[in-house]
């Protein structure tokens, strides 16, 4: 035989026992070869599942499902608790500054110095809205631009009416943007 005629049968034997040893290695044989069909070495179980007995397996299931979609309750349990301190501390400052309006309108003369405080107060409520309903930078400025106007064009008494009536303002915004708001809140 010629070197010419030899080269091609051999190829010819080496691809047709390829598909039998491919499958041996892949677990194609009837013992699945060393690597229990995953290749070289002993076979590799699921995260939280060691060896193969049935109990075991059936446990890190269980318990592998237990954690799906924990971050997410938990995160959603956190968001309703801050929603609802939210809640609490802005109807607590709300009764405050319309406390302070009515004792203005009533003819309460209020401390000179108070003018700021009031301001503050104010700046500190729209803060608190602004991060709560993550207020966009237009809603924002037209808000800020609106309702902080310079310490001193205020008397205390204009700043104690000005903060119960952004309240107002600021729960009509919310009832315009309720759908935006409610899926803050969730």
């Amino acid at each position: 035989m010629t070197l010419k005629f030899l080269f091609p049968v051999i190829a010819i034997v080496a691809l047709a026992a390829s598909p039998a040893a491919l499958a041996q290695g892949r677990g194609g044989g009837q013992g699945g070869g060393q690597g229990g069909g995953q290749g070289a070495g002993p076979p590799i179980s699921p995260p939280g599942q060691m060896g193969g007995g049935a109990g075991t397996s059936d446990y890190a299931r269980g318990s592998i499902a237990s954690q799906r979609g924990q971050f997410g309750r938990d995160f959603a349990a956190d968001r309703q608790l801050q929603a609802a301190q939210y809640r609490q501390h802005s109807d607590m400052r709300r009764a405050e500054a319309r406390s302070l309006a009515q004792a203005a309108r009533s003819g309460r003369a209020l401390p000179a110095n108070s003018a700021g405080k009031i301001r503050s107060d104010l700046k500190a409520d729209m803060a608190a809205w602004r991060d709560e309903f993550t207020v966009g930078r237009t809603d924002w400025q037209a808000m800020r631009d609106q309702w902080l106007v310079d310490k001193d064009n205020l008397s205390p008494q204009q700043w104690a009416e000005q903060r119960a009536r952004w309240f107002d303002a600021r729960d009509a915004w919310i009832a315009t943007n309720k759908d935006r708001a409610m899926a803050r809140r969730r």
